[in-house]
Order: C-alpha cells, then sequence, then structure tokens
C-alpha cells in the first residue's frame, strides 16, 4: 500500500503538533500559522500551501471548522507568498571594476615622485579611511 503525498502532509502536520503539545484536530489558527513558518525553513512556497490545503481538506471530513481561511493564517501565507516571489536583497560584498580601469591604489603606487623631499612630506596622500570621527570644535576659530 502506498502512502500518499498528502497523507504525508497530515501526518507530519500531526507529529509536529504533538512535538509541540498543540492539538491537531481542532488545529487553532495560530498552530496552523506557526507550522506554516516552521516549513518554511525547508520548503518552498507552493510546496507549504498544499500542506495548509491538505490540513483545511482534513478539518473539513472531520466536521470541524477549518483554521485556513482565519486572517492570521491568511496573512502569514501572504507573507510567506511575498517572500517566495521577490528575491532577497543583498549588497555586492566587493566592487568589481572592468579590466580596463586602475584601482585607487596602483594610481597612487605609480604616480610621479617630486624629488624635493620637503613637497614630498608636504603632499601627503589623503587617507583612506578616518581612525578616528572628526571631531566639531565648539567655538568658531579667531584670528
Amino acid at each position: 500500500m502506498r502512502i500518499k503525498t498528502t497523507d504525508k502532509a497530515w501526518l507530519e502536520f500531526v507529529r509536529w503538533c504533538r512535538g509541540h503539545g498543540l492539538r491537531a484536530l481542532p488545529a487553532h489558527p495560530w498552530t496552523l500559522a506557526a507550522y506554516a513558518r516552521w516549513c518554511e525553513q525547508r520548503l518552498k512556497y507552493p510546496q507549504i500551501a498544499r500542506h495548509v490545503i491538505v490540513i483545511a481538506r482534513a478539518h473539513l471530513m472531520a466536521c470541524v471548522p477549518s483554521p485556513d481561511r482565519h486572517p492570521i493564517v491568511a496573512r502569514t501565507l501572504s507573507v510567506m507568498e511575498e517572500r517566495h516571489r521577490t528575491p532577497p536583497l543583498r549588497a555586492a560584498l566587493f566592487k568589481i571594476e572592468p579590466p580596463g580601469k586602475r584601482s585607487m591604489a596602483k594610481k597612487r603606487i605609480t604616480k610621479k615622485q617630486d624629488t624635493e623631499p620637503a613637497k614630498r612630506q608636504a603632499s601627503r596622500p589623503p587617507r583612506l579611511l578616518r581612525t578616528a570621527p572628526r571631531l566639531a570644535s565648539r567655538r568658531p576659530d579667531t584670528p
């Protein structure tokens, strides 16, 4: 005898409820929303939606109110669906420069060096990162 996927989804929900000390039938809407959030770590949204439909069908077959129409569950599923539709926004870890451009460090190294030592000390290259924050003076400088 082969176990259907719908039966697997229902049995998984019952197992999850027992593990958390909750009732599977009739399930509270919060229980179904929490289960959907738990499933989000390992399943994609369409599979989670199928699990919710299977749980609702089991409630209807047992003649008890189905928790899937509750606003808590509907809101949880809509947020999950939105997250599934939009890709995560991540910043690039490194700036990728085209091969024709030189970086600032290379420009500083290849820059023509002055021959006078006093002039060389006066024209130090600017710091790229500050080690300490700028301090604001409280009084204006008086000449």
